[in-house]
């Protein structure tokens, strides 16, 4: 069957949804994990605190815990059935990698409590894009990295379509789910020109928006303004 489609798009992910999404849709989007190593882990205190906003079933969360064994990382989802997948998936990491359900415009942590914030193709389900990020930046400590990404309402058609060639799907359900893609997906989550105005709302420096090369997706990484507060 194809991806079901949200209606709205901020519905929460259903038992079927997670499924679908890990077996489907996640073999195509983990080629992107490269911008993690870019863009992300170098700026990285040893031992840091990570927040993983919209954590899914813990596809990135493991990459990144599996990048550096010194990283301890709380991944957020407002979907039971994704904790419980994700939960499931990193049960021999321990105490360093866990999980709890939250929503990412009302973030349950105090100000500048972790070294780094992450999303994952998670912004485009937020009732609030601004409120989101606010509380992402809130929560973060000055020289601190952002990352986020989602699908790129503003891609070519090649790149959607050599991204749906990489489903785990029979071939003769690509064109449907390119047509599902394009609107349902893609067409409602954030463009370059939405990601551009979202990131200069945000106090970043060493900001970079931009299409992750090769992929129907977009990109806003940067690191929190002002010093570290490990420094006096």
């Amino acid at each position: 069957m194809p991806m079901a489609p949200f209606d709205p798009i901020t519905a929460v992910y259903t038992p079927a949804h997670a499924w679908m999404y890990e077996a489907i849709v996640a073999p195509a989007v983990y080629p992107s994990r490269h911008v993690i190593d870019e863009h992300f882990l170098p700026h990285l205190p040893q031992n840091a605190h990570i927040l993983d906003v919209g954590s899914g079933g813990a596809l990135f969360t493991n990459y990144i815990a599996d990048q550096r064994s010194d990283l301890h990382i709380i991944g957020l989802d407002l979907s039971r059935p994704q904790i419980k997948r994700a939960t499931k998936r990193m049960r021999r990491y321990g105490e360093r990698v866990r999980f709890q359900v939250g929503d990412a415009t009302r973030l349950d942590f105090a100000d500048q409590t972790f070294d780094g914030v992450i999303s994952y193709g998670s912004i485009k389900h937020w009732s609030s894009r601004e409120a989101g990020l606010a509380e992402c930046m809130r929560v973060l400590k000055p020289a601190g990295p952002l990352l986020i990404t989602d699908a790129d309402r503003s891609t070519s058609f090649d790149d959607a379509k050599k991204f749906i060639e990489n489903y785990k799907m029979p071939r003769f359900l690509r064109g449907i789910n390119l047509a599902i893609f394009h609107t349902w997906i893609a067409g409602r989550s954030i463009g370059l020109e939405d990601a551009r105005d979202l990131a200069n709302r945000l106090d970043l420096v060493d900001e970079n928006v931009a299409r992750i090369t090769g992929m129907p997706l977009v990109m806003i990484s940067g690191r929190k303004a002002g010093r570290p507060t490990s420094e006096p």
